[in-house]
């Protein structure tokens, strides 16, 4: 490239040789002026496009990394959606659980051997929790590296509001779930009779059972609403995080082809 831009300059001074006072050629100072301006000439403009060039290189790497990372985070949120529909239908169970055994307790029912067993009343649905887990780590990775590497500035700001702002206040209240849960175990168990001894298969095995006046104790309908309030309360927040979720997913979309 350099080559041509001489040869075009030279063309430029063979044709526009000025001439002198006396009509002879032009003085060796005027051309070597000219000569030396035509080669700063170049060397500035071979700088620009160097530097442009490597603009454009840089452009494009940044760009391949913003990619791949926004990919990263995608996938990451796409499995966490999915974890996170799968604990709504484990407290969509739990929920439902709840429901046939308070309408056992409004009918003053007997506690029957065949519930341990049967359907979606089976007691121990009762000791269900969510277990879920949050997996920002592509995000972390970009945070790192700059999140000016992210160039939208709707996904960006998002991407920050969700994953360091709402994701620590959804901690603190699946901490509280947590706990709830424990309390709830706790309870559950604090309603089964005391320990008793069977032959099963020639083996001695210990079983515990709750008793058949269970339905008619006030505070095993007051641990089923706490339990209910838990499954309700997580079914909503894990939903809205879905929604957020999703957001983020449609810009990331937007952005990049997935």
């Amino acid at each position: 490239m350099m080559t041509f831009f001489r040869r075009i300059r030279r063309q430029f001074l063979s044709e526009n040789k000025p001439a002198s006072s006396t009509g002879g050629p032009a003085s060796p100072t005027g051309r070597y002026t000219k000569y030396a301006i035509g080669e700063i000439l170049l060397v500035v403009i071979g700088i620009l496009i160097a530097l442009q060039i490597n603009n454009w290189n840089e452009a494009k790497k940044s760009r391949a990394y913003e990619v791949k990372m926004l990919r990263e985070v995608h996938k990451a949120l796409e499995n966490d959606i999915v974890d996170f529909k799968r604990n709504i239908t484990r407290m969509e169970m739990l929920d439902s659980s709840i429901g046939v055994f308070v309408h056992l307790v409004n009918r003053k029912e007997v506690f029957i051997d065949s519930l341990y067993t049967k359907g979606i009343s089976r007691w121990y649905y009762l000791r269900t929790g969510a277990i879920y887990l949050n997996n920002r780590g592509p995000y972390d990775a970009i945070k790192s590296s700059g999140l000016d590497k992210i160039s939208n500035d709707d996904l960006r700001n998002l991407l920050i509001n969700y994953y360091d702002f709402e994701l620590p206040g959804r901690d603190l209240f699946n901490t509280w779930v947590g706990r709830k849960y424990d309390d709830n175990v706790e309870k559950l168990i604090s309603f089964l009779d005391p320990p008793f001894i069977e032959i099963v298969n020639d083996k001695e095995t210990v079983f515990r059972k709750f008793p058949e006046n269970l339905f008619e104790n006030p505070d095993f309908l007051i641990l089923l609403m706490d339990i209910r309030e838990r499954a309700q309360l997580t079914k909503l927040t894990f939903t809205r995080q879905i929604s957020e979720m999703e957001k983020i997913l449609g810009l990331i979309h937007s952005e990049i082809s997935i």
